[in-house]
């Protein structure tokens, strides 16, 4: 079937105008999306649905609605929500204590002195590889928020690795012990796995040396799953926190989905499941995004893996070998190959 039929201007019954939602797109690609999404791309990303599970029609009609209700994060409004997460996560509460410790003050000169004492013996530090996106935006971060740079390291910029060979224990010494506050950074938190395995065995040893030192995680999304995860004993003990949370209803092909809770009556959710699942089983090995996560989600700096796959990957992503064309295209890390055994 033409592509040019999805797109016609017949109305058929009970909302089926598929133009409109075309338009709906074309307003959010130049109010919101920073005009990454334009009309030949959508085109070009539905004729990839070819009529497998229902009618070719149907399933890019399907896939167009879907697609309307996608939430991207263009980078105007990423730089605004780490405004937003400096000064409600981070600014307020440390006002709200220092008030509380000086008899509720309001002498600006002293909460701006003891404000500024609190944050010169506080480190950030993105999480995981200084080139991956939550270092990548820790430094948009300083610059949103005016904040020096000598507030930002890595984790080994922060810490000495001591190796106490008699009992193969790594302990972790601080560079500096006048600080008492480390915040660790990341722009996204799926299942939490990554973050727990990069972090817990630092923690464990940061915590044990240094008992008073307070140890924080903030993130811009995270899924309820990961941040109970990161919030568990042995990791950030109830003191991780995000600027967005995202529960089961974010889930786009479960039950309860928030994306489609005011959906036409020819949608069904269990076929927009059946097609998601069939063309993103040859993409990537979990078809409804990593972890099961299936996110309607995405960011001008990349897209999650736990994102539905049929709306990121690209032929070069996780080594799968798929000729698919993406509307908002994951870059996936480069771990390199393994080595050569000579």
């Amino acid at each position: 079937m033409a592509i040019t039929t999805i797109f016609s201007n017949e109305i058929d019954e009970d909302d089926n105008n598929l133009e409109k939602y075309f338009d709906k797109l074309q307003i959010l690609n130049q109010s919101v999306w920073d005009n990454i999404c334009n009309r030949p791309q959508i085109v070009k990303w539905l004729e990839q649905f070819t009529g497998s599970i229902i009618s070719e029609e149907e399933e890019q009609k399907y896939m167009l609605f879907a697609l309307s209700k996608f939430m991207y994060f263009s980078q105007r409004m990423v730089r605004e929500m780490l405004i937003s997460l400096y000064r409600d996560i981070i600014r307020a509460p440390i006002i709200q204590k220092i008030r509380r410790d000086n008899k509720d003050t309001t002498d600006y000169e002293l909460l701006s002195n003891l404000y500024s004492d609190s944050l010169n013996a506080t480190r950030f530090i993105g999480v995981g590889n200084p080139a991956e996106s939550g270092a990548h935006l820790l430094y948009i971060f300083r610059q949103v928020n005016s904040l020096e740079t000598k507030l930002f390291c890595d984790l080994h910029g922060a810490f000495d690795i001591e190796i106490k060979s008699d009992e193969n224990i790594i302990d972790w010494k601080a560079r500096d012990e006048d600080i008492k506050k480390y915040i660790f950074f990341d722009d996204f938190v799926g299942g939490g796995t990554q973050a727990s395995r990069y972090l817990e065995k630092p923690i464990a040893s940061i915590r044990k040396r240094y008992p008073d030192v307070e140890l924080l995680f903030i993130s811009l999304f995270s899924t309820s799953q990961g941040l109970n995860k990161l919030n568990q004993e042995n990791l950030f003990n109830g003191k991780a926190s995000c600027l967005f949370e995202l529960d089961d209803t974010f889930k786009s092909c479960s039950s309860g989905a928030r994306y489609f809770d005011k959906s036409p009556s020819w949608f069904s959710l269990d076929t927009f499941r059946n097609i998601a699942t069939y063309y993103g089983s040859s993409l990537y090995e979990q078809p409804l995004g990593h972890g099961d996560c299936e996110l309607l989600l995405g960011f001008s700096h990349n897209t999650p893996n736990n994102t539905l796959p049929i709306f990121w990957k690209n032929s070069s992503t996780n080594g799968v070998v798929a000729h698919w064309y993406p509307v908002f295209e994951r870059f996936d890390k480069n771990y390199g190959l393994p080595r050569r055994v000579k």
